[in-house]
């Protein structure tokens, strides 16, 4: 046999394992690429609706400031809208709330329901102040910063959509990396959000008695978990992009176009 037709026969079958090894290093890859592509949509949705934190009062806890019984309250990322019970005679109600004596179950007062939605970002201002007995500016400065870092956070993921997609075009390590950094930077940003939110609802335990009163309990709802599924997929694409972005050159590579781009290079103006 021809020593140069054995040289390739040997070269081609040395180099199987590293075919197989690029082809599921691509289809991880592309399904990192196709996660977070699909995170960026999820977390618009979950910013924008207000499923993040349930606050539940049961049959009805009663505020002493309004007369109203708190029923429930679904909070989002920039406004709080809580579900109440407004009697039809307030003053009896009040007059009922005193320190002396307890206020009637709502069950035996007549009234009616409504949703009374506070907005952080834009309240409604009566002589330079808020008009609002759940606004709270404390709350107002989390809101900022969650408002901030997921418009911040939309911008990243999407820039690091577009260089993941650049790495199938381009296979130099360098783009992975870069790729894999940006990812890092998206995960950072959407879990400032998710953990300034369980601040936030701490916060309103202990200090906003009117929107968390001392007979209510929380649980987290969908939104909330939608942005930690967005928090994940940024890891592990994070990860995966920084795993595979090691240098293969010479025999390492399972290609020699790999194996070139993989070369140092002078990287002109």
């Amino acid at each position: 046999m021809d020593p140069d037709k054995l040289s390739t026969v040997s070269s081609t079958t040395e180099r199987r394992p590293l075919m197989a090894a690029l082809v599921l290093e691509r289809r991880i890859l592309f399904g990192c690429t196709i996660l977070v592509g699909l995170s960026t949509f999820i977390w618009i949705t979950a910013v924008c609706t207000d499923k993040w934190v349930h606050i539940e009062g049961g049959n009805g806890i009663h505020l002493p400031s309004t007369g109203r019984y708190l029923m429930s309250s679904e909070s989002g990322v920039w406004q709080i809208c809580r579900y109440v019970f407004q009697p039809v005679n307030a003053t009896i109600v009040l007059a009922n709330a005193t320190s002396t004596t307890t206020p009637r179950p709502r069950d035996q007062i007549s009234g009616y329901y409504f949703t009374k939605c506070t907005n952080y970002l834009a309240p409604t201002m009566v002589n330079d102040k808020p008009n609002d007995p759940a606004y709270d500016e404390n709350v107002a400065n989390y809101v900022r910063t969650m408002v901030s870092f997921g418009i911040i956070s939309l911008f990243v993921m999407t820039m690091g959509c577009g260089f993941s997609t650049y790495t199938f075009r381009n296979p130099r390590y360098m783009f992975k990396r870069l790729a894999a950094g940006i990812h890092f930077i998206s995960t950072a940003c959407t879990f400032v959000v998710v953990q300034v939110m369980m601040s936030t609802v701490d916060y309103l335990r202990k200090n906003v008695k009117f929107v968390y009163p001392d007979r209510a309990y929380h649980y987290f709802n969908i939104s909330f978990f939608l942005a930690w599924f967005v928090v994940l997929v940024n890891c592990f694409a994070a990860a995966a992009f920084l795993w595979y972005s090691k240098k293969r050159k010479g025999d390492k590579a399972a290609t020699e176009e790999l194996g070139m781009a993989d070369e140092p290079t002078i990287i002109g103006r």
